[in-house]
């Protein structure tokens, strides 16, 4: 049995995660930062549910400095640190360069400015500080943070990093509301970093982390992050930022859904009892689930990815929740829970960098807090 001695795996995800929030405010504060970093996504890199999708080099930076972090205090899961992101990123010439994060903060400078050119030396410098300093968010919460059990297993623990989720928000930066008090429908509160952890053997997710960078706006350009957790091992399930409103409390059930949701699907939620809220972001309607604002966050397409999911699931199951494949369990009449290996169909493919059906969601999804509502949702949708 393999363990890190003087280590937690959840402190260092937290910490990572700020680090990552660190980052992505540091791009977004300066417009002409933010401009030069975006780059359109093309070809199979694209998520086909959006007219345009976007890359920047926060998305990159921050995936690969958690995987530097994680992966260097945890060497067990070294090869199994997987994010959504491709590092190579082309610059202003055309040339296809590979984001690494050196073991020095003027490596990775280097790195930054074969990408950013010579005229934006300080902005590479900044982001290499940043990338290499140490983060301790952990000491800022209020919550203790909870040891882990001493037989986990690292080298079976792998993890999905969204360095960004809700990027078009990211980089927009617009702000709408719904109609329900605290949910908005866009803009950078619907930003997410999201860090999953699961059991390589079984694909179930055990430890979560998500981080808003824009929670908490204290000043114009001036944000401090809200950051939420949880563990669902065999032996040890605790969670924090749960709130403890129900639908009751609210006199009605909510749901949440993507402004593309189907007519029909809407139509089957609105006889069931629900009431909409539509929002940005798989990572952003995931943790209203986790916070109870929503009782379920229901996507019938095939538009979110392992990266999306593994994070808001493992916290969902700390709180005796879980997400669903949509398709399969209505049609199966029970709960099939994601998981984050390929299946035996799949696994033939499942190392080829081409091949990304695995890594999609394709079956859609069901997230909810309370499991008890599976039954419900499952039998009327299948009958309706």
């Amino acid at each position: 049995m393999t363990t890190t001695d003087n280590h937690n795996l959840l402190r260092s995800l937290i910490n990572a995660a700020e680090k990552a929030a660190n980052i992505a405010r540091i791009c977004r504060s300066n417009q002409q930062l933010l401009s030069l970093l975006v780059r359109e996504k093309t070809g199979d890199e694209a998520n086909a549910r959006f007219e345009h999708d976007f890359k920047t080099l926060a998305d990159v930076l921050i995936q690969e400095a958690i995987k530097y972090d994680v992966g260097n205090e945890f060497p067990e899961m070294k090869d199994n640190i997987r994010g959504e992101e491709s590092p190579n990123f082309t610059n202003a010439n055309g040339e296809n360069i590979a984001i690494v994060v050196g073991p020095t903060a003027t490596e990775t400078e280097a790195c930054l400015l074969a990408i950013l050119q010579e005229e934006h030396q300080e902005a590479a410098k900044i982001l290499a500080e940043e990338v290499h300093r140490q983060v301790t968010f952990d000491k800022e919460l209020n919550e203790e943070i909870p040891e882990l059990p001493n037989d986990v297993d690292y080298s079976q623990l792998g993890v999905w990093i969204d360095p960004i989720d809700a990027t078009a928000e990211y980089i927009s930066g617009d702000t709408m509301f719904t109609n329900f008090p605290g949910i908005t429908s866009t803009g950078l509160d619907c930003v997410t970093v999201l860090i999953g952890v699961y059991d390589t053997t079984t694909g179930v997710p055990v430890i979560g982390v998500i981080c808003q960078p824009f929670r908490n706006k204290l000043q114009e350009n001036v944000y401090t992050s809200a950051m939420f957790w949880g563990i669902a091992l065999p032996n040890l399930q605790v969670h924090c930022n749960a709130l403890t409103n129900s639908s009751s409390d609210r006199g009605r059930l909510l749901g949440i859904f993507s402004s593309s949701e189907r007519a029909e699907l809407l139509q089957q939620m609105l006889e069931l009892g629900y009431e909409f809220a539509f929002s940005a972001g798989a990572g952003h309607k995931a943790l209203k689930v986790i916070t109870n604002e929503v009782d379920a966050y229901v996507l019938s397409k095939g538009s979110t990815f392992k990266w999306d999911t593994c994070a808001p699931q493992a916290i969902l199951r700390s709180l005796n929740g879980d997400i669903i494949e949509f398709q399969t369990s209505i049609r199966e009449g029970k709960p099939i829970p994601l998981k984050y290996i390929p299946n035996e169909k799949e696994s033939e493919n499942a190392e080829e960098e081409t091949t990304v059906d695995w890594k999609c969601n394709r079956h859609g999804l069901i997230a909810v807090r309370d499991i008890k509502l599976f039954d419900d949702l499952l039998q009327k949708l299948a009958n309706s």
